[in-house]
């Protein structure tokens, strides 16, 4: 996978369906990005991936993905907001652990798959829950 850097941006290109660790740790220690771009076409986003990458501000996960992976986006201390869709069928447990931010779920608390750990946002500094537009 060829990822883009531009303007603290770190975008995954389409095509792309899995997206791991290894995918995306060195772009990410070796520049500075602010927010992740995913692609419509990615489904899966595997355990750790973006582990501890304190610096990123903003994430949009796209419908599209259906599994989030533990410890996913653990420990992102700088995000504004994170959006989760409810079409993700998915979550591991500690997905959302220690994320400082705003955790954002599109969709109402009694829509969640029941594929979700409920142990996926612990220790959150803001959930919520906004309606399906």
């Amino acid at each position: 996978m060829n990822c883009i850097i531009k303007d603290e941006r770190l975008i995954v290109p389409e095509g792309t369906k899995k997206i791991g660790f290894r995918d995306v740790c060195d772009l990410i220690f070796q520049n500075p990005i602010r927010e992740i771009v995913l692609p419509q076409t990615l489904e899966i986003i595997e355990d750790d991936t973006f582990f501890d990458f304190t610096e990123i501000q903003k994430i949009n996960i796209p419908a599209s993905v259906k599994e989030i992976g533990s410890q996913a986006f653990w420990g992102l201390d700088d995000v504004k907001e994170l959006i989760v869709p409810t079409t993700v069928e998915r979550v591991k447990k500690h997905a959302f652990c220690n994320l400082r931010g705003k955790l954002v779920i599109v969709g109402a608390p009694e829509t969640l798959p029941a594929g979700w750990d409920e142990e996926f946002a612990a220790n959150v500094g803001e959930l919520c829950f906004i309606p399906e537009a």
